[in-house]
């Protein structure tokens, strides 16, 4: 009877350990998604293994490659990442405002100026200086941006906001007469500012979403671009299925980035 007992509990042991071992068979366990205020945080913990990937809009990803060789980092597409539009956020009622922004960006688009900033900083990197504007509007607009998102906007060693953006929206006001004041904004909030009346405009390498256009209005698309996901070399991350399971990714909190892996993630 003794016997008997023992045997009886080894098999309820042991059938127990099997209907356990088969439930948890085959469950994958999501990715975690770390978020950062700013991007190179994101690339410096991948770069010191904190992270098994980063994943960030494919002109700044490509840009910090291209400006720090010795971290051996490593960027691919993806055809799951949807094309993405950026875009000069404004307010609704600022129709007029509205037209001027299309008006010059329409404008430096034919004349070739476009082109030229384009060039400058993706192209063959030839210098190009925007003409100041003369301001015959005798109006000057506050212009938000998140000046860590080289090559789009940055601060340069004399503490002044440089790239594509700026240069663009210089542009801009330079055609249409009007002046510009260039305000370093934090990426969270640089949308209730502009909604609360804080600045006129937003550019920042922002994506065009349909989320964002119920609260604000934007400009005709300035830029096309998608999203990249970044890993170390050598990694054996080779596509996107590979890092929405049991990964640690980093992203910059509120932008597509972060919207369009935590969506993947949770659809899993």
């Amino acid at each position: 009877m003794k016997k008997t007992r023992i045997f009886v509990a080894i098999l309820l042991v042991a059938t127990l350990f099997l209907l356990v071992g088969c439930g948890s068979k085959g469950e994958e366990v999501k990715s975690e998604i770390q978020r950062y205020e700013f991007m190179p945080g994101a690339f410096l913990d991948l770069i010191n293994g904190n992270l098994d990937a980063v994943v960030g809009d494919s002109p700044v990803v490509l840009e910090y490659i291209k400006n720090n060789p010795e971290a051996d980092l490593h960027a691919f597409g993806d055809d799951a990442f949807e094309k993405e539009y950026y875009g000069i956020a404004m307010r609704k009622e600022d129709t007029e405002l509205h037209e001027l922004v299309n008006a010059g960006l329409a404008n430096i688009k034919n004349n070739g100026i476009y082109d030229k900033i384009f060039n400058k900083y993706f192209g063959d990197g030839e210098d190009y200086a925007v003409p100041e504007s003369d301001n015959r509007l005798n109006v000057t607009y506050v212009v938000a941006s998140d000046m860590a998102f080289a090559p789009f906007e940055s601060v340069n060693e004399a503490g002044e906001p440089e790239g594509f953006d700026m240069d663009l929206i210089r542009a801009i006001a330079a055609d249409q007469g009007f002046a510009v004041k260039l305000e370093n904004t934090a990426w969270d909030g640089i949308l209730p500012a502009l909604i609360a009346g804080n600045c006129d405009m937003v550019i920042s390498a922002m994506t065009i979403t349909e989320e964002r256009k119920q609260s604000v209005a934007f400009s005709d698309p300035y830029f096309e671009a998608t999203q990249y996901i970044v890993v170390k070399e050598g990694s054996d991350i080779k596509s996107l299925d590979d890092i929405l399971t049991g990964k640690k990714i980093g992203v910059q909190i509120g932008t597509t980035g972060d919207i369009a892996i935590t969506k993947l993630i949770e659809g899993k």
